[in-house]
């Protein structure tokens, strides 16, 4: 078991407070006292460890995407190549949108890191610059490699549709999260609730790519 220096204890503190207020109200509204109040660390704290606001922001971002920095798809999809079979390239549907929801859903993190990423896409600032060029550029590069072995004529307009139309969803499940398990009548996403939506895109993006049903 691996333990945190009191020093890394009071980081990570401090940075899940930011990261839970930023979650909830945006980073416009999440202040160095605020954030001090939350941690029960004192604002002195937050400018030892991070120089300040600005620094403190970006590591709720490095914290908020650190899970996301390597795909578990970004492997099989480096392994295709020009004699990968169709049967192949349906099981590496199965990889990405097994992968999205294990990420967001099946792991240890915590409820804010979705959140926070929710938040950055809505920004035009330096910690959206970090997010696009550490997440957002491999995942599109890496899933325009996968549409074109595909379908090599599809263009880039269609690559960023069926991209969408593939992931979207998913996340629409972490984003609005309350309103959906308030609809469901239920405290969490269960385990056949998340297989059953995981089949169900698997299917979809199978099908409109003309790949075989697993």
């Amino acid at each position: 078991m691996s333990h945190y220096s009191a020093a890394e204890t009071t980081r990570m503190n401090i940075i899940d407070a930011a990261g839970t207020l930023a979650a909830a109200e945006g980073f416009a509204s999440v202040s160095t006292r605020k954030v001090a109040e939350a941690s029960g660390e004192n604002i002195g704290s937050i400018h030892y460890h991070f120089g300040g606001k600005d620094g403190l922001f970006a590591a709720v971002v490095r914290e908020a995407m650190s899970w996301c920095l390597h795909r578990a798809y970004y492997d099989a999809i480096d392994a295709i190549d020009e004699n990968s079979t169709r049967e192949e390239l349906a099981k590496v549907v199965r990889i990405i949108v097994s992968s999205e929801i294990n990420d967001l859903f099946r792991s240890d993190r915590p409820a804010w890191h979705s959140q926070v990423i929710y938040q950055l896409l809505q920004r035009d600032d330096e910690l959206y610059e970090l997010f696009r060029a550490e997440v957002l550029e491999p995942s599109t590069a890496a899933l325009e490699r996968f549409l074109k072995a595909v379908d090599p004529t599809m263009d880039e307009t269609e690559v960023f549709q069926r991209t969408i139309t593939m992931k979207m969803p998913i996340f629409a499940h972490a984003n609005y999260m309350k309103v959906f398990l308030k609809a469901l009548g239920v405290e969490g996403y269960s385990e056949d609730y998340l297989s059953r939506l995981e089949d169900l895109l698997v299917r979809q993006a199978q099908l409109s790519l003309g790949l075989p049903v697993d």
